[in-house]
């Protein structure tokens, strides 16, 4: 009696130790946590586009693109879209720097969120959220100036060209 006792005491302390390993541990740091900033000017956002642009033509590429420059808020502040882009990724454009600010993130961490188990949520946060590379906020001196989103190459080919963007600011 005292070793089936000794046992199942065992068991599950074992057991117990098991489940609380397998618990998802919380961070005490919020991620993303980037202050707002003031809103990006019309001039500079016009000098991120032609990094991009310049990227996208960067030989032997021909990418054709809608770039999209939007304030902290997700509002658009600068729009060029380059010869021949297909007309649906204007608005995608749109939408992944609007997620980008307004989620303060990378549309990536969307992607990447809906590749993993559980990720099936992502959709349901706001209805014109992108789950798609190619949104990335703008961030100056730590703080949120706005996001760009490109769209109308594939997904890796608008996130290596709004990279070009972004990383114009400092």
């Amino acid at each position: 009696m005292i070793r089936t006792f000794v046992a199942c005491a065992i068991f599950l302390s074992v057991l117990a130790s098991q489940i609380h390993a397998q618990q998802p541990s919380v961070p005490d740091v919020m991620p993303f946590d980037v202050p707002y900033g003031q809103s990006i000017t019309v001039a500079r956002a016009a000098q991120v586009v032609q990094a991009v642009v310049a990227e996208a033509q960067r030989s032997p590429r021909n990418w054709k693109l809608a770039i999209a420059v939007v304030d902290p808020s997700g509002e658009l502040v600068y729009f060029y879209r380059m010869d021949q882009t297909q007309v649906a990724s204007v608005e995608v454009a749109m939408r992944k720097a609007r997620t980008s600010a307004r989620f303060r993130r990378p549309t990536q961490a969307f992607f990447d969120a809906m590749q993993a188990a559980g990720g099936s949520i992502i959709p349901t946060l706001t209805p014109d959220l992108v789950a798609s590379p190619g949104g990335i906020p703008l961030i100056e001196g730590g703080r949120l100036i706005g996001a760009i989103g490109c769209s109308g190459a594939t997904s890796a080919q608008d996130a290596v060209a709004c990279q070009a963007g972004a990383s114009t600011i400092r």
